[in-house]
């Protein structure tokens, strides 16, 4: 039977008793045959893996890898050249699906789409930087909570987050924090937890690492009490001075898994990322003239009722925020300016809009869009 084992570091090489071997970029040995040589690779700092390194949602962390992360954010109307338009303060804000970042009232914060192809088998990482210029010396927090349902199958295991960050030219912050951290409630929000108000929370583990300019993988293990009902991977950053043009950090590959050391990063397909996003936050921007989005009727005489399925069914009833862009609705064969407002009601699997256009009371009506940068998004993230 072949094993497989995780070296102390990438492309280290052994020599056995049996046969000489190398780890691969992510510190893996495979196809380890049983008997001398497998001793002389624990022996010499080879950790065994128990499971297959390639079986699929190891990883509790939604859309770690952003190359393929939805960005459903990056959109006209939110954003510019994949950086996010409105910068983000006290109140934790999205850019990357699942990924927050917040700070403090003064904080003027960036999340940004970038390509970078330093670590093999990515084209893109996630920046978070301070706009040039702020001067807030606030702490920048980013990272992801983890749904209830997901975080229950780690009470009482050892878990290790792996991550790769480098930092940016002019970086002004000190080391990087990053944490695992739990608590006792059922889906707490983000807001909750830099607070510091989840129920029970406890800090399992956190590092604090200095980054240098490249891409480096980083891992940190703990062990989740056997009461936890809910985890989130938070790392923290404290910037000084003014912000100079790239004053940031950028991710890769996050990771958080049970184990007591990082595997390979788990690849996964990207409509399958998509799809496990979706669930916590849906996009929809506004698209050419004549597209239609969603179908309804006219409630009154200036008044109609827009229903749109959602592509997947959402983790609760979302919260629905729209910018009305160049949106139309469409009335006995002819379109008619509109604006659009969240309407009263929403389930797991559909959102309803309301418009205020001109119409006949009882007649059908279609929202469709106008070509401008208006949006929709339905998000039930936390």
């Amino acid at each position: 039977m072949a094993l497989n084992y995780l070296a102390p570091a990438p492309y280290a090489a052994f020599v056995t008793r049996n046969g000489a071997f190398q780890a691969d970029a992510n510190a893996l040995i495979s196809n380890v045959g049983a008997g001398p040589q497998a001793l002389d690779l624990v022996e010499s700092g080879c950790v065994p893996l128990a499971f297959n390194p390639f079986a699929n949602f190891r990883n509790l962390i939604d859309g770690g890898d952003f190359s393929i992360n939805p960005f459903q954010r990056n959109i006209p109307g939110l954003a510019a050249g994949g950086v996010i338009a409105t910068p983000i303060g006290a109140a934790p804000g999205y850019f990357a699906d699942r990924f927050f970042a917040a700070g403090a009232a003064s904080s003027a914060i960036l999340m940004a789409a970038v390509a970078d192809t330093s670590v093999a088998g990515f084209n893109q990482s996630l920046k978070v930087s301070r706009q040039t210029g702020n001067t807030s010396s606030a702490t920048i927090n980013f990272g992801q909570v983890i749904e209830t349902f997901d975080s229950l199958r780690c009470q009482g295991q050892t878990v290790t987050l792996s991550f790769w960050a480098k930092a940016g030219a002019s970086y002004s912050g000190r080391a990087l924090t990053a944490q695992v951290i739990t608590g006792s409630g059922v889906n707490q929000s983000a807001a909750s937890l830099l607070a510091g108000t989840w129920t029970t929370p406890s800090s399992v583990v956190s590092i604090a690492q200095a980054l240098t300019p490249n891409m480096t993988r980083y891992q940190l293990t703990g062990v989740v009490p056997a009461a936890a009902t809910q985890l989130a991977a938070l790392m923290s950053f404290t910037p000084g001075g003014t912000a100079g043009a790239d004053d940031s950090i950028s991710i890769n590959g996050v990771q958080l898994e049970i184990g007591p050391r990082a595997s390979p990063f788990e690849r996964l397909d990207a409509q399958v990322v998509l799809e496990i996003c979706q669930r916590y936050a849906w996009a929809i921007p506004e698209p050419a003239a004549g597209v239609v989005i969603g179908a309804g009727a006219n409630i009154g005489a200036a008044a109609q009722l827009i229903y749109v399925a959602t592509p997947v069914q959402l983790l609760k009833a979302p919260t629905v925020i729209v910018a009305a862009g160049s949106f139309k609705t469409m009335q006995a064969g002819a379109a008619a300016s509109t604006t659009i407002a969240p309407g009263a009601t929403h389930t797991p699997n559909a959102i309803s809009i309301n418009g205020n256009s001109a119409g006949t009371t009882g007649q059908a009506t279609l929202l469709q869009g106008g070509g401008g940068s208006g949006w929709i998004i339905a998000s039930a993230d936390f």
